[in-house]
């Protein structure tokens, strides 16, 4: 793996993902991108969602304006979060060897309770998890040894093991004083501030609880078709066990 590669965090919603991000943004060796392919997928001229379809285009926002301004030259490694389905419009091998694939999963059942609060108009593509496990094949097949996967509840309930343990893979210092920070609004997450007041306005990770939501019937459907591309990154994800390294 290039150690200079842009790393990418591909997620599906509600997956405790933006907390995991934060990480990343407590840090000053990274520069940033929150979900920058957003724009492209909903405000772009080639946008493939009509959910915002009242705004106007812009082409600043198309994909490949978008990867370009990732791939620029930076002082700093580049850190990208981001739903897999954001970026359909490019994925493929070519997409995907500009990155170091990294993915984060959550069990579908809590990831669709949470995004029917959000928008109950969702659609399939938007749970994210066709998408994501698309783009993960992809990676596995360039080269299974460079793709890391992380469970959410696994992340939330043991930081500090999981988050070494994603340094130790990527070859990047572990800073355990990332772990931890003030409440404060997060420049980057300005598009979607509404879905990330909580990670805002926390201190660091919180323990997600283990309550079976449950799903009205309206749901199950999507519920059952997200299950399977779920398992399969679920075989891969960094086992909770793991060992934190010392501080860098």
């Amino acid at each position: 793996m290039r150690q200079d590669k842009p790393i990418a965090l591909w997620a599906v919603p509600r997956s405790i993902s933006t907390a995991f991000e934060r990480v990343f943004v407590e840090r000053d060796d990274f520069e940033i991108f929150h979900e920058p392919f957003s724009a492209s997928y909903y405000y772009s001229e080639e946008r493939l969602s009509d959910r915002y379809s009242d705004v106007e285009p812009k082409a600043e926002y198309n994909y490949k304006n978008v990867l370009a301004s990732i791939l620029k030259p930076s002082k700093k490694r580049v850190f990208v979060k981001d739903m897999a389905y954001h970026a359909k419009g490019m994925v493929g091998p070519e997409f995907v060897s500009n990155f170091a694939n990294t993915f984060i999963i959550r069990d579908p059942k809590y990831v669709i309770s949470s995004l029917y609060r959000m928008w109950p108009d969702f659609t399939f593509e938007e749970t994210g998890f066709e998408q994501l496990y698309r783009l993960f094949r992809y990676a596995t097949e360039a080269n299974p040894d460079d793709v890391v996967v992380i469970d959410a509840m696994t992340f939330s309930e043991n930081p500090v093991g999981i988050v070494a343990a994603y340094c130790e893979y990527l070859n990047i210092p572990f800073q355990s004083d990332s772990l931890l920070w003030e409440p404060a609004d997060v420049q980057e997450w300005e598009r979607w501030h509404r879905w990330h007041d909580k990670a805002q306005q926390s201190t660091g990770i919180e323990r997600a609880e283990r309550k079976d939501p449950t799903l009205p019937n309206e749901l199950q459907e999507a519920y059952e078709r997200c299950l399977p591309y779920y398992y399969q990154l679920a075989a891969r994800a960094i086992p909770g066990t793991v060992r934190a390294i010392p501080t860098a």
